[in-house]
């Protein structure tokens, strides 16, 4: 008797929760009010979607940013009607190219429109840039989206996102198979077939986002916590890059700039650069060589790393024949063009764009 009171239950209780998630699924699928920019194994394209995003106690950034994304979920104007006869330009990188704590109208590709535009009308640009891609997240936006856009040249801020990545991670929307667990496939799954599957699996890469502290906040220089690190530490960093990523990383690169040539699109490539590096801070004077970065680094050795993946493009470049903005050693290393270690200021996304521009400008004559 017991039992059958205890399986009356349970049926009741499985018939709620799964009155509870079709109901659920019904109306995210009418209205979600979440739009992730990940779902399963795509990226999803945020369509006409703005953010207001508060800074409370920030110092470098504006108190409140304001992103407005358009109709193709770039940042930017809309496409012209008269799109074949324009010089049109995407901008594709990660956070340091979505510029997502800077406000519309203030990011470095906003500033590139603003002097491209000045030379030459008829260019249209727009910031393709999503927080967290690496190439392997670029090589997925080339193929679903980009290339049946045919814009005229493609510019790639790539590098940072890249350090130490073996395989793609779930932000950057693609997953090969057998790579992943039963679990993880059966995640997949649900979510490229559920509403409810795809908020539930964003929730959680959030979660574990947060747990990992990958966030965007200031760096206080005047907080910075020492690390030396000797010569056998440091190689064995070094080394670890160079034997598991820094190739792979090569090998993306060359992929991207074969595939954009494919399609008629013009591949620009642009190292990375960051506030740390073997120097003192200019603006502050605090010491960034020693400065800890993350659990095993320090400002010298962390800008050694990126520089690894920085010559890797800097070297395709000439073997690829293909155009190089090198603004990692251009753009200076002075903490009021930062906001954190790569990461820029309005007056850090201005000069950014004043840089791209000055290399882009001979191309910019009407032929």
């Amino acid at each position: 008797m017991m039992a059958s009171r205890v399986s009356r239950v349970l049926k009741r209780a499985a018939l709620v929760v799964v009155s509870f998630l079709l109901a659920l699924e019904i109306g995210l699928r009418i209205r979600n009010p979440f739009p992730f920019r990940v779902r399963g194994d795509h990226i999803v394209l945020p369509a006409h979607q703005s953010y207001t995003i508060a800074h409370p106690g920030a110092i470098k950034l504006d108190p409140v940013t304001h992103v407005t994304k358009n109709s193709l979920g770039f940042r930017g104007p809309e496409p012209p009607r008269d799109w074949s006869r324009r010089f049109t330009v995407l901008t594709i990188g990660g956070s340091t190219t979505e510029c997502l704590f800077l406000s519309d109208g203030k990011t470095w590709t906003d500033q590139l429109t603003r002097r491209m535009t000045a030379v030459r009308p008829d260019v249209w640009i727009n910031n393709a840039g999503f927080e967290g891609h690496s190439t392997f997240g670029h090589l997925v936006l080339l193929r679903e989206f980009v290339v049946s856009m045919h814009p005229t040249m493609a510019l790639f801020l790539t590098g940072y996102n890249d350090m130490k990545l073996g395989a793609a991670l779930p932000r950057d929307g693609e997953f090969k198979p057998q790579n992943l667990s039963a679990g993880h496939r059966l995640m997949t799954f649900v979510a490229d077939h559920s509403q409810v599957g795809a908020v539930s699996e964003n929730f959680v890469r959030m979660f574990r986002t947060y747990q990992a502290g990958v966030r965007s906040d200031e760096v206080h220089l005047d907080r910075l916590v020492p690390r030396p690190l000797d010569e056998e530490k440091t190689n064995a960093i070094l080394d670890e890059h160079r034997t598991k990523y820094v190739t792979g990383y090569a090998r993306r690169l060359t992929e991207i700039v074969e595939l954009s040539r494919r399609n008629g699109i013009e591949p620009v490539l642009l190292t990375q650069p960051a506030l740390y590096g073997d120097l003192n801070d200019p603006t502050t004077g605090a010491a960034l060589a020693t400065a800890a970065i993350g659990a095993v680094s320090n400002g010298r050795v962390e800008w050694q790393s990126l520089e690894l993946y920085n010559d890797a493009a800097r070297r395709l470049s000439g073997e690829l024949r293909v155009r190089l903005i090198d603004l990692a050693r251009e753009l200076p290393k002075d903490s009021k063009y930062f906001t954190d270690w790569v990461h820029y200021t309005n007056d850090g996304a201005v000069l950014v764009g004043d840089i791209v521009f000055s290399h882009l400008q001979p191309w910019l004559v009407p032929g």
